[in-house]
């Protein structure tokens, strides 16, 4: 009878264990909001504050989480289209918006067109660009430069490294962004020029946030935007926020 009771008690725990909705956390190779090092293992800031969201969410509600870097295409084409996901630093787009759960913003800054400082710009065919393949400004970028002077890399790194190394002409991006890139590349803010401010009317990001997919655990959700109001995940959100801020500012006042 014991024995019966007992493989009873371990049948109800693994049911329950079984049952409980599981969270995958994705995010791109994508510096200096987040990397992901050669243990596939994610770093940096945004990865430290979406821990903490996750260990304060686990306090209100019953549900397992992993974190996996990926390349963005793949998220965006695969992973975006399943539930429980949560998407980390995702561009919120007006396309964008009804596709997924919005949680919470955590960067935002203005996007610049670059080049080579110093190098000329090819005479007798147009200027070539790179950007990372499903990025939000893609559309803005085509319509600029032409479809056909497009060129997609697997990341944004990959493709502000295609500018460096002179397969393309141009690259577009955020001020901090661009910096942090380079520093991941092994170069600095003196070898580019930033020449003007990037017209992406129509597709413009209102910053990077965090985001669910749809038809996701409503009680993930829920606990998620528990946490969110938790006061030691908003001052952390908090000085995320400046944080990133004032590096902007001082990188646009050296430059």
């Amino acid at each position: 009878m014991k024995l019966c009771l007992f493989f009873y008690c371990c049948l109800i725990a693994c049911s329950a264990l079984a049952e409980s909705p599981r969270l995958s956390v994705v995010f791109e190779h994508n510096p200096p909001f987040q990397t992901i090092d050669e243990h596939n293992k994610g770093q940096g800031p945004i990865i430290d504050f979406a821990e903490l969201l996750i260990a304060v969410a686990k306090e209100n509600a019953d549900f397992r989480a992993e974190f996996n870097g990926k390349p963005w295409a793949r998220i965006m084409e695969r992973d975006a289209y399943h539930p429980n996901i949560l998407i980390l630093s995702i561009s919120k787009t007006p396309q964008r918006v009804p596709n997924f759960i919005w949680l919470t913003q955590v960067y935002t800054g203005q996007q610049y067109i670059w080049k080579v400082k110093g190098r000329v710009d090819p005479e007798g065919r147009p200027l070539q660009v790179a950007v990372e393949r499903n990025a939000h400004k893609m559309m803005s970028i085509r319509h600029h430069f032409g479809e056909d002077n497009v060129h997609k890399s697997l990341n944004s790194a990959q493709a502000l490294h295609a500018l460096l190394k002179g397969r393309v002409d141009r690259f577009v991006g955020t001020v901090f962004a661009v910096s942090g890139k380079l520093e991941s590349l092994g170069h600095n803010m003196s070898e580019l020029q930033r020449l003007a401010k990037f017209d992406d009317t129509g597709f413009a990001s209102q910053g990077l946030s965090f985001a669910l997919t749809l038809d996701s655990d409503e009680h993930i959700e829920e606990a998620l935007r528990k946490a969110l109001q938790d006061p030691k995940v908003e001052q952390a959100r908090a000085k995320l926020q400046k944080q990133f801020e004032a590096s902007e500012r001082q990188l646009m006042a050296g430059y």
